[in-house]
């Protein structure tokens, strides 16, 4: 209660300090994003025997405010609320899963509040300070999943001879007020965009010195280091995307005990769009994820690739390859048997607008895994020419969405998830599990 009482007169106080700023901007935007989901689980433990059915209301409440002041100055902050509707108690000790925000009882907190100040030096160079958003690409390495990142970040643009643009950070994702028991992040990004064709290289760097837990003993630091090659091209018909990413770095335990690691990830997506057809705007679309596994758990190298930091949540729902399974490189929504590592992911969709305003999609995935237990059901064929190697079960999504105006729209959508067929091993029933979602989304 009292750690209640004290956000609440921070952010009163905050309020004090910069609205008052703000108000002598020479231009000021204000947008506000309300969020409500109606969200049910169904036979979350693949037993229909079983009633564990979990429904619930989610709310997610943005306000953002940006001011300029002169012409190079700009001040900013986005203040978000997430919560369970009518309720303080939380779903997700039920749900087993987690989430990274500080409450879900719907209390306001800062999310982003950083100055910008821009052509420094007179060159076409930014530097940003404070808490920001830090997510490159589809955040396949680096997201900070709505929590903001304090960090100074400068961003380099130049349009000859080529459009180049170069972003350098470091960033702090925990501060234990001393030097070797925090959590930093550094990197650098530099891409460059030639006739619709997107380059991109970069280098990231998570350095854990908080004492973490790693296969359940407490380290003295992780350090992972991330390479990154993404390459792409947008067009009006067509656009794709390929991301592959070098993992490397080391363990050091408490007992003296290092481990290196050596993993890799890639990502191929691709889309083709038909603007006028008989069924109207029409999209297919095609995902291939691969991940490495760990080959030897007891052994002196992690072969794992584990970016800690990926894209994973979407306010208190989980976000990944699939509605419902929500596959990230290493885990998903569902508990994963610690024999498998390594999540790969094959998907293809579509969606077709017939009519004004609406929008239905369909999406089939399927899950493996590129290391798992020996006798293990094995991913199909077209999975294991790239990696994969143990499948980890099938998912239908089907959506329909319709947008009133650019302020308002609604989304309905549902999942069926089918766990692998090993019956009294890891999973005991392989009965599908469900997911329905009902969404409302404000913007004014």
């Amino acid at each position: 209660m009292k750690n209640l009482i004290l956000k609440k007169l921070y952010l009163a106080l905050l309020s004090v300090i910069l609205f008052p700023v703000f108000l002598h901007a020479d231009k000021l935007d204000i947008d506000t994003n309300y969020r409500i989901r109606g969200i049910s689980y169904q036979n979350n433990r693949f037993d229909n025997s079983i009633n564990d059915s979990i429904s619930y209301y989610s709310q997610r409440m943005q306000l953002s405010i940006k001011g300029n002041f002169s012409t190079n100055i700009e001040i900013g902050t986005k203040i978000t609320a997430l919560g369970v509707a009518g309720s303080t108690k939380t779903v997700f000790s039920v749900l087993k899963t987690t989430f990274p925000y500080q409450n879900a009882n719907f209390v306001p907190f800062i999310e982003n509040v950083y100055f910008k100040v821009k052509d420094l030096a007179d060159m076409p160079v930014e530097l940003t300070i404070g808490k920001q958003s830090l997510e490159f690409g589809d955040g396949l390495v680096l997201s900070d999943n709505g929590l903001g990142y304090f960090a100074f970040r400068i961003t380099a643009r130049y349009e000859k001879p080529w459009p180049l643009k170069l972003d350098v950070f470091t960033a702090k994702v925990t501060d234990n007020l001393r030097p070797t028991s925090d959590r930093d992040l550094y990197g650098g990004v530099g891409s460059i965009t030639l006739k619709k064709n997107l380059l991109e290289l970069g280098y990231f760097q998570d350095v854990d010195h908080s004492g973490s837990f790693y296969n359940q003993n407490r380290t003295s630091s992780i350090i992972k280091n991330f390479i990154s090659l993404r390459l792409g091209r947008q067009e009006r018909f067509m656009n794709y995307q390929l991301e592959y990413v070098k993992q490397a770095g080391q363990v050091s335990e408490i007992n003296g005990t290092n481990i290196t690691f050596d993993g890799f990830g890639y990502v191929a997506r691709g889309e083709l769009i038909g603007e006028r057809t008989k069924l109207g705007k029409v999209a297919a679309h095609a995902l291939l994820a691969i991940n490495s596994g760990n080959s030897d758990v007891s052994g002196n190298t992690d072969g794992l690739f584990s970016p800690d930091l990926t894209k994973r949540y979407d306010g208190l729902e989980r976000v990944g390859y699939g509605k419902l399974f929500a596959a990230s490189p290493f885990d998903a929504f569902f508990e994963i048997p610690s024999s498998y590592s390594g999540i790969d992911t094959l998907g293809v969709g579509s969606e077709l607008s017939p009519w004004y305003g609406w929008t239905f999609g369909v999406n089939y995935f399927l899950y493996s895994a590129s290391q798992g237990p020996n006798g293990a059901p094995v991913a199909s064929g077209f999975e294991r020419i790239f990696g994969a190697e143990f499948t980890l079960g099938i998912e239908l999504d089907l959506s329909a969405q319709y947008v009133f105006s650019k302020y308002l729209a609604t989304q309905f959508s549902y999942s069926r998830y089918t766990p692998p067929a090993i019956q009294g091993y890891y999973w005991s029933k392989r009965d599908p599990a469900t997911f329905y979602n009902l969404e409302m989304l404000a913007k004014f």
